[in-house]
């Protein structure tokens, strides 16, 4: 056991209990909390109860403390550690003696809801849980906040040993997780289903890497003035040796939550480096590649070191780099974000902020960030010429990003009328399939060719 399960436990004894939640009505005394063999041995119990019992039933829940990595990163683990101890105190105080509570490791905790089966009512404990724990911390003269996620098994279903309710518990926790910040789920068969065929993508998607499978696609941005190639947006691509091109819809979201993303993106930006430079030299050219940075990318302290590598091997003018990423991969840990998009300027890379529109604080940081460019959102661009305020919402943010001395692409330009439009709203640049779709290497390399212009 190690130092931080000793002070859990002692936190029993010294800590002072808030009232106990209604749902879970208390009897007195202290829930215990123990560690990962004892809760498998009272879940087990509980199991075996369920079985032969029809009255009797339970509910384990995991409590996952939110941004583990970066509040360590930011606070150090002694600081971290003491918020587990006071999450800790706080969850037992809403626990009756038959409860327990139980840390598996890191930020993880579980919860025994003993004659706790119903659905609803587990909910409501864990919204009580995810209340009391989602406050602000002071410790180590910091303010550190704190959120968690919760994931619910009940016995609706007849559990056969302990590690199943565990793991389905774990199953409706990843569930939550993916659902945003602070959200809880309860397991549900068809995730099990689920689960088995996103373990089944994550071991494809290492093959994939180790045998060469990725590729990249590039699509064309356009100069809007004159029609010329500006550059291309860099986007890859999984072309399995059964199931041909695999969308990255599909692959994508899979090496986000498994952190197989930043290794993918460490080789996107190489490659797309390299194949830049040969073309601009080739060609006699000055072309942007656009690559795009994932929030994971941001947590990954050598992004930085990996991304001067790929322009110094591929002799790339940094000035021709494009750097897309969204407002949330920012914010989920700004310093660290901040620090890093600065060392990108001094190296001369062009920063653009993907998706404009769809976060709800892009105006309160947009002037707080070094982007050089702004990309207005297909969402916007798809109802140009249309009723509800489009064309004034668009014309608005290009106002806005030229005030900012910032230049605008356009994404998801289908039609002409539309490129019209935005020509005519001194918009700079646009990409889209009225264009041209992501196309492979050769396709991309004969439109600099042919200096095609559209």
């Amino acid at each position: 056991m190690n130092r931080l399960d000793d002070e859990l436990i002692q936190a029993v004894v010294v800590h002072s209990r808030p009232a106990p939640s209604s749902e879970v009505p208390s009897d007195g005394g202290e829930a215990p909390i123990l560690d990962r063999t004892a809760l498998l041995e009272q879940v087990g119990n509980a199991a075996e109860r369920a079985r032969v019992d029809p009255t009797y039933g339970f509910s384990v829940l995991i409590v996952e403390l939110e941004r583990l990595k970066m509040l360590v990163g930011s606070y150090g683990q002694a600081a971290v550690d003491e918020v587990l101890v006071e999450i800790a105190k706080r969850i037992l105080g809403l626990l009756r003696p038959q409860d327990a509570l139980a840390r598996l490791g890191g930020g993880e905790f579980a919860v025994l809801l003993d004659g706790v089966h119903d659905r609803a009512r587990a909910g409501r404990v864990a919204d009580r849980i995810q209340k009391t724990v989602g406050v602000r911390y002071h410790v180590q003269e910091h303010t550190i906040s704190a959120t968690a996620v919760v994931g619910i098994a009940t016995s609706e279903r007849t559990y056969e040993q302990a590690e199943h309710v565990l793991r389905d518990a774990s199953l409706a926790t990843s569930r939550a997780r993916g659902k945003g910040r602070r959200r809880r789920a309860v397991f549900q068969t068809q995730m099990r289903v689920e689960d088995t065929r996103f373990m089944a993508m994550v071991s494809a998607l290492h093959g994939a890497v180790a045998d060469d499978q990725l590729t990249i696609h590039y699509q064309p941005i356009i100069t809007l003035g004159d029609g010329a190639l500006h550059g291309f947006e860099a986007l890859l691509r999984w072309n399995h040796p059964s199931l041909g091109l695999i969308p990255p819809s599909e692959f994508i979201p899979v090496a986000e939550e498994t952190g197989l993303i930043v290794q993918l993106g460490r080789w996107v930006a190489r490659r797309a480096c390299k194949q830049m430079a040969s073309w601009n030299r080739s060609y006699d050219t000055s072309l942007h590649v656009s690559v795009n940075l994932s929030a994971k990318q941001f947590q990954d302290e050598d992004l930085v070191r990996h991304i001067k590598t790929a322009l110094e091997d591929s002799g790339l003018d940094a000035r021709r780099l494009d750097l897309e990423l969204t407002e949330t991969a920012v914010l989920e840990n700004k310093e660290q974000a901040i620090r890093m998009l600065n060392a990108f300027k001094e190296m001369g890379i062009r920063l653009s902020l993907d998706d404009f529109g769809t976060g709800y604080s892009s105006f309160s940081y947009l002037h707080q960030l070094p982007y050089d460019t702004l990309k207005i959102d297909r969402s916007f661009i798809n109802q140009l010429g249309g009723s509800g305020g489009s064309n004034e919402i668009v014309h608005a943010i290009i106002v806005l990003a030229h005030n900012l001395r910032m230049s605008v692409v356009a994404e998801g330009v289908e039609e002409g009328p539309q490129a019209d439009q935005l020509k005519g709203m001194w918009c700079e640049y646009a990409q889209g399939y009225h264009y041209a779709r992501p196309m492979p290497a050769d396709d991309a390399e004969k439109l600099i060719a042919d200096k095609v212009r559209y």
